[in-house]
């Protein structure tokens, strides 16, 4: 069969032209579908936690600096669930305006004879009165209705002992069950305590929650539908997702020079697990903030910022920043 090429290879007058085959299709690639690459706009978060309003009542906080889109407020405001609701609603003071206030309960929270069940139900009922958005394994989205909003995910993400635990070193939770006060102090149910094992149970959920959250906000934000049982149904395109928990899920938020180190095991373990995962992976939350640690943190892990913000922390170590804005 000639090709229409002379013996230098050039092609002979009057024969036909080549046909130009087009180039093999790439296979797509499988798993999940990548990020927009458009730039997404900023947000801006007024952080704060463990306010511990009950020891100093009557306190209000001051105005912060304009620009910001959403409180989040990372537990440990008062004892009893309705009690810090309250209290939170009467230190903001209305300073938020229109803006919506994000609150995780924390441990602090469930210090009350009300079993945690039954306070989180009664919780469930006030916050909406008080203008405040209560999350315990929840997510809610704000912003523009269109599209490139935020979810805000939430949840207490009790602690699962597993820091410093090693084949040769047991889970803190061992030590826990007779040295956690708060063991003593948080009821599950009627004449039933709290246990560290049930601790480690709560976790699990809120942990697996999150995970499933930022994944079904990632899928949404492309634009694609979620399965039937996705965690989240509110995300739109260009949506991200922030995280809220009351205990750290990094020990990197626990300051390197704090004595807690050389307690017992138990002790820091109690305050932080170990969440980073959820940071380095597909559909990372941009921010996570938190409280129930020391000192205030502010670092990055992964593609995540974290921040807390203690009001009430370490003794002689005042970290708290009242107007602390963090724009991601």
């Amino acid at each position: 069969m000639s090709l229409g090429l002379d013996p230098t290879g050039r092609r002979s007058p009057g024969s036909a032209p080549a046909v130009r085959r087009p180039a093999p299709r790439r296979p797509e690639p499988r798993g999940y579908p990548p990020a927009r690459p458009a730039p997404r706009p900023r947000r801006a978060f007024w952080v704060l936690s463990d306010l511990r309003l009950d020891l100093d009542p009557g306190v209000e906080l001051p105005e912060p600096p304009d620009g910001y889109d959403a409180v989040l407020v990372a537990g440990n405001v008062a004892p009893g669930l309705t009690a810090a609701l309250r209290a939170l609603h009467g230190a903001l003071g209305g300073r938020q305006g229109d803006r919506p206030v994000f609150f995780v309960p924390g441990p602090v929270e469930y210090r009350s004879d009300v079993p945690l069940v039954e306070a989180l139900a009664r919780g469930r009922e006030v916050a909406p009165e008080l203008g405040l958005v209560l999350l315990s394994d929840d997510a809610v989205r704000f912003g523009p209705p269109g599209g490139d909003g935020t979810v805000a995910i939430g949840a207490t993400l009790w602690t699962d002992w597993a820091l410093g635990a090693s084949s040769e070193v047991p889970s803190a939770r061992v030590m826990a069950r007779t040295a956690w006060k708060e063991a003593g102090r948080i009821f599950l149910r009627r004449g039933r305590a709290l246990t560290p094992l049930d601790a480690l149970g709560m976790h699990a959920r809120s942990r697996a929650y999150i995970e499933d959250a930022l994944t079904s906000v990632a899928i949404r934000s492309l634009g694609l539908r979620g399965g039937p049982n996705a965690c989240v149904d509110c995300a739109l395109p260009g949506d991200v997702a922030v995280v809220l928990t009351c205990h750290a899920p990094t020990p990197r938020s626990l300051p390197a020079d704090w004595d807690g180190w050389d307690a017992d095991g138990w002790v820091p373990a109690s305050l932080a697990s170990e969440a980073g995962a959820s940071m380095e992976a597909w559909g990372a939350p941009r921010l996570w903030a938190h409280g129930n640690v020391p000192r205030a943190a502010d670092h990055v892990l992964g593609k995540t910022r974290v921040v807390a913000n203690p009001r009430v922390g370490e003794r002689g170590r005042d970290t708290f920043d009242p107007g602390l804005v963090v724009s991601v």
